[in-house]
């Protein structure tokens, strides 16, 4: 035996020591039903101001969207409206910007031949939006402006003409030249 264990020593008759291991079994008993109890006190005012609170923030919630369907429904025709003058707007720039601008596809058929080459007849057929016209020329050189300025257009270096076909060429006793030509805007 050492120096330190005569204090562990129990003395004590062996009832004495079963009811002091009862007490003290009832006590940690005790102890754990507190601690399970106060546990599930806890939790059920969790569960409490869980289930409120969530009920609280659900109908502001609800408030906040009654608010905003009773504002839609009340602008609903100015909304209808408003995506009816878009639309519109939107139909009528897309005409606008798919119609044909004759004014602006004559100037640009009238100023692809200079002083060289004269347009003596001009016509539009409405079902291509083409032009078919005939070119005079008094001599060579003129022939030669008119080749080299169709070519210049079918090589895309003339804005706002698409291309040039010369469907025929006539020679004038008078010492003219006509080129019949359709051109394509």
């Amino acid at each position: 035996m050492k120096v330190g264990d005569s204090l562990n020593i129990n003395l004590l008759p062996s009832q004495a020591k079963f009811q002091a291991d009862k007490i003290k079994l009832k006590k940690k008993i005790r102890h754990y039903e507190m601690m399970a109890l106060w546990g599930w006190l806890v939790f059920l005012i969790g569960a409490f101001v869980l289930f409120f609170g969530s009920g609280i923030i659900l109908s502001a919630s609800q408030k906040k969207y009654q608010q905003a369907v009773n504002i839609f429904q009340s602008d609903t025709e100015g909304i209808v409206l408003n995506q009816l003058l878009k639309y519109r707007a939107k139909a009528l720039g897309q005409v606008l910007n798919d119609r044909f601008e004759y004014a602006a596809s004559f100037e640009k058929v009238a100023s692809i031949f200079s002083d060289k080459a004269k347009v003596s007849e001009f016509e539009l057929n409405d079902k291509d939006k083409s032009f078919t016209m005939t070119v005079r020329a008094s001599d060579k050189d003129g022939v030669d402006y008119i080749e080299d300025r169709v070519l210049e257009v079918n090589e895309g270096k003339v804005e706002g003409v698409k291309k040039i076909t010369i469907t025929g060429v006539s020679y004038q006793v008078r010492g003219e030249w006509l080129i019949d030509m359709e051109v394509m805007i």
